[in-house]
């Protein structure tokens, strides 16, 4: 399919704007690659990765994220120190980068920028396959732009760095062979394989920052192969050599139940988050933490959930617990643990009193503590069964009431 067919609105004005302003612009990075491995269909593509070329035009990328926002109404983000930019309509994402070259003034620190060509520019990617381009707006045409041989290395279906010293620069890239090996089923080739070993061995991870780190944790977790990177990813001692930790041995077990269980995404992210030893200096959010902590902690109340007879006991115990917690625990446990869990998540979390307060301020209860307390035994009684409709709810609370219970 030719390309320009396969491109949106406001994909196809980026198009025209550029060529009319004299300037260039290429398709790059993994849409090059995927539409030549032929692993996608452009034209149903959420996410487009394009760099523009503007040196000759006296024209700079934040006019023209304004231009297109302008004429499509699409918001957009400029981050004008990695001459970058991104936009965004429903459905849709674009990202705009200028052609540059980059430079690192240490290892593990982002790079400093500067514009450039589009060959510099293919240069500073992590991997050969990922190191092409397609012209859309000049005599190239749908030729591929590829000074690296990152064609060839698609034939042989191996992953390869363009510089010795892409895994200390810049360690992330560990992560992301590691990832793109497993989904695209290539193998990482020897030099490279070699490369990555050593930036583990001396201790390059332990340099970057935890927003860094969890960033790739979380495109790991979107995966479909999650559990075979993350196989790769403790093979290869990557979380200890930035976590100073190796992972339970119960962790890549658990990781494949959910995984068979069909989780994928936010889920196993959040799961990885209960194994790591992670500290105030990681940028999670209070829901994600408060349900890493659930996970990680819920051994201090397993023993009395399994000796819990009552629905009402279980229903005390589970409650204040966080919903997506619980459905992991659902899945990773066993026995009468996991019955219990399945239990409350099915049934008790929907059993609600038909019993409300304004009912009980009839029978001559004021507000207050008092109140809560009667609707809160209510439900126990529910949960339990000494109940099943509101008049024999009422009927219980009135003789507590009689007894001053």
């Amino acid at each position: 399919m030719p390309l320009d067919r396969g491109l949106p609105y406001p994909c196809r004005r980026l198009v025209e704007i550029t060529k009319a302003w004299g300037g260039r612009l290429y398709l790059v990075g993994g849409m090059v690659r995927d539409w030549l491995l032929h692993n996608s269909n452009l034209a149903l593509s959420c996410d487009w990765d394009f760099a523009v070329d503007l040196r000759s035009t006296g024209r700079s990328l934040i006019q023209l994220l304004k231009q297109l926002y302008r004429e499509t109404g699409a918001k957009y983000i400029s981050y004008p120190q990695f001459l970058t930019g991104s936009l965004y309509l429903p459905g849709l994402r674009i990202d705009i980068s200028h052609t540059r070259d980059e430079s690192y003034p240490c290892p593990a620190v982002l790079p400093k920028v500067k514009v450039a060509g589009i060959e510099a520019d293919l240069r500073r990617r992590d991997f050969t396959i990922n190191a092409m381009a397609i012209e859309l707006t000049g005599s190239h045409g749908d030729g591929i732009i590829d000074p690296y041989g990152g064609q060839d290395d698609l034939r042989r279906r191996v992953l390869r760095v363009l510089y010795p010293e892409s895994f200390i620069d810049d360690p992330t890239r560990i992560f992301r062979a590691l990832r793109f090996g497993i989904r695209l089923e290539f193998e990482i080739e020897s030099g490279t394989l070699y490369l990555l070993r050593q930036a583990v061995k001396e201790g390059y991870l332990a340099l970057l920052t935890p927003e860094r780190v969890l960033y790739e944790l979380r495109c790991i977790s979107k995966e479909a192969r999650a559990l075979k990177v993350m196989e790769a990813v403790v093979k290869e001692g990557v979380l200890a050599a930035f976590f100073h930790f190796s992972p339970p041995r119960r962790f890549l077990t658990d990781l494949k139940r959910l995984t068979q269980a069909g989780i994928r995404d936010d889920p196993i992210f959040l799961y990885l988050l209960s194994i790591l030893p992670l500290d105030n200096r990681f940028p999670i959010t209070k829901e994600e933490r408060q349900v890493s902590e659930a996970i990680k902690t819920f051994s201090n109340l397993e023993n009395r959930l399994r000796r819990a007879r009552r629905r009402s006991t279980i229903y005390r115990l589970l409650k204040p617990l966080p919903l997506p917690a619980l459905q992991l625990l659902a899945i990773l446990k066993t026995g009468p643990v996991a019955k219990k869990l399945s239990l409350f998540l099915n049934e008790l979390t929907f059993v609600k009193p038909e019993l409300k307060a304004g009912d009980l301020l009839l029978l001559g209860i004021r507000p207050g503590p008092q109140l809560g307390k009667i609707i809160e035994r209510v439900l126990y009684a529910r949960l339990n069964g000494r109940v099943r409709n509101k008049d024999e709810e009422r009927a219980l609370a009135e003789r507590w009431l009689s007894h001053n219970v």
